[in-house]
């Protein structure tokens, strides 16, 4: 039982080169699911159609709270996008997409779809054997989070930053955390955050 614990090891302004360090850190993994989970928010209508041709079928609903302003109840999004029009769409935004997809299928266009949206892509998987930091793999808790538009693991406050984070066993394997990091060119910067 548990939460992963997340290590951020790179973090910049520059969105496709925080996902090419992220695909690095996915190569590594000696196992990769055959699904990654993305979730999107899209501020723009074009957003939003880009949004939806990556993630077909992806769960729709508001990015914000909504709630009725007389019974004060939360309001679920009911738009279809898929037969929206502009107008319609624009009347619900910020949306947020989420779906499980292909992980091959979570390419660069992802990052460029997003804009100034935050996003969150998972790839989960298992990190090989390490007998020289006596590193264990987990099926459960290793795999790699790119978060657009944050630093944390739980996505939380917008930021003009891009953060990759490695996930590790639920003790926060901070010599794994380490030595992955530098295998990109990056470092572990701060606390281990729960992960996934």
């Amino acid at each position: 039982m548990g939460n992963s614990m997340a290590h951020a090891v790179f973090t910049t302004t520059d969105a496709e080169e925080a996902y090419a360090r992220a695909r690095r850190l996915v190569a590594l993994l000696e196992h990769v699911d055959e699904e990654a989970y993305v979730k999107a928010e899209a501020r723009t209508v074009e957003e939003a159609r880009q949004i939806m041709r990556l993630l077909p079928g992806a769960a729709v609903d508001h990015a914000e709270t909504v709630r009725d302003p007389v019974t004060g109840e939360y309001l679920f999004c009911e738009l279809d996008p898929g037969t929206a029009g502009d107008d319609e769409l624009r009347a619900e935004l910020p949306l947020r997409f989420s779906a499980d997809v292909p992980a091959p299928a979570v390419g660069p266009e992802i990052v460029r779809a997003v804009g100034e949206g935050q996003a969150d892509i998972w790839w989960e998987g298992r990190w090989p054997d390490d007998p020289e930091t006596d590193c264990s793999p987990s099926a459960k808790y290793d795999g790699v989070q790119l978060v657009l538009h944050g630093d944390e693991a739980q996505i939380d406050v917008w930021t003009p930053d891009h953060t990759v984070f490695v996930h590790v066993d639920k003790w926060g394997d901070l010599p794994r955390a380490r030595k992955l990091a530098a295998l990109i060119g990056g470092e572990v910067l701060g606390d281990a955050q729960i992960g996934w």
